[in-house]
């Protein structure tokens, strides 16, 4: 029994150790996402009828060339992200920190784009003498919507 103990497992116990283990990766793989009872990408009904609701009034915020409105636009839209974000389970204490725990699981492009919306809204938020077209506000509140609408 103890010429056992030193011996390597031969090659059939390696296959069927590695299937063991891959059955078991696919067994919990939806279980891996699971963050404080939700799943890390997913929304609920609820949820999702929420964002969309808040989306459209957004939108509809949009239909001005009132700069203060505008700019009211982009901080709502910036905030509705930053839910959708808390939402999907993405970790961090700001919302660029979640972004960032975001990116791998968004188009590269959409991840860029996001970031210009934020950027812009922090830019109104924290820059006093701030100068802004209204088009760059509207296609600020764009690039966070499209977000949005994709999830």
């Amino acid at each position: 029994m103890t010429r056992y103990k030193n011996q390597q497992p031969d090659v059939l116990q390696t296959i069927v150790i590695g299937i063991l283990k891959a059955i078991w990766w696919i067994l919990t793989l939806p279980f891996k996402g699971i963050r404080f009872g939700k799943v890390r990408t997913g929304l609920s009904v609820d949820e999702r009828n929420y964002i969309t609701s808040k989306r459209l009034e957004i939108e509809k915020m949009l239909n001005t060339e009132n700069q203060i409105e505008l700019k009211h636009a982009v901080m709502e839209a910036d905030k509705l992200a930053d839910y959708a974000l808390k939402t999907q389970g993405y970790s961090g204490e700001t919302f660029a920190d979640r972004l960032r725990s975001a990116q791998s699981s968004l188009n590269p492009n959409l991840y860029n784009e996001i970031w210009q919306g934020h950027k812009i809204r922090n830019q109104i938020a924290h820059e006093t003498e701030y100068r802004i077209g209204n088009s760059e506000l509207k296609d600020a509140v764009y690039k966070l919507l499209k977000y949005l609408k994709a999830i």
